[in-house]
């Protein structure tokens, strides 16, 4: 017998078992987390909807203290939007995808999203849970509503604001 066919036999053959252990996710590959996120980004925002550029920033911005730091110190004119960094975030095409699949979310033209009734029900529900997503409402309570598009253009364009 070949010393792989032995080897395979012998790992075939022995007893094993698994044991089950927690192995941390990080928040922006749960869903749960994701949907929450862009939920709370459309119930602060002005018309409780967003184009994807804003949601894409915000995405990206609320992941981290950091960036939510960085955002706000943009909002009250310590920062340049040339200062910034931003990505595209995957999570947030996932999260719009399976929340427009839940109804709570309507796609106009590829271009903006905003809540449906039922959206703005279940953004509402964990808006009122003060157990839940503490620093990042209290981020996208204040951004969502005071980023505009104009900023947003500046922001991903990496302008001066000069």
């Amino acid at each position: 017998m070949r010393t792989d066919n032995l080897f395979k036999q012998a790992v075939l053959d022995a007893p094993f078992s698994f044991t089950a252990r927690p192995e941390p996710v990080p928040g922006d590959l749960r869903m749960s987390w994701g949907i929450g996120i862009l939920l709370l980004a459309l119930f602060y925002s002005h018309g409780k909807k967003a184009s994807f550029q804003k949601l894409q920033f915000l995405a990206h911005a609320v992941r981290i203290r950091e960036g939510r730091e960085d955002v706000m110190a943009l909002l009250r004119g310590e920062l340049h939007s040339s200062d910034l960094s931003v990505r595209v975030e995957p999570w947030l095409n996932r999260a719009v995808a399976f929340a427009h699949g839940l109804g709570l979310l309507g796609v106009a033209k590829g271009k903006s999203v905003s809540l449906t009734d039922k959206g703005r029900e279940t953004a509402a529900a964990i808006n009122a849970n003060n157990e839940v997503f503490i620093a990042e409402r209290a981020f996208l309570a204040e951004a969502a509503r005071r980023l505009t598009e104009a900023q947003l253009d500046k922001i991903w364009r990496m302008e001066d604001p000069s």
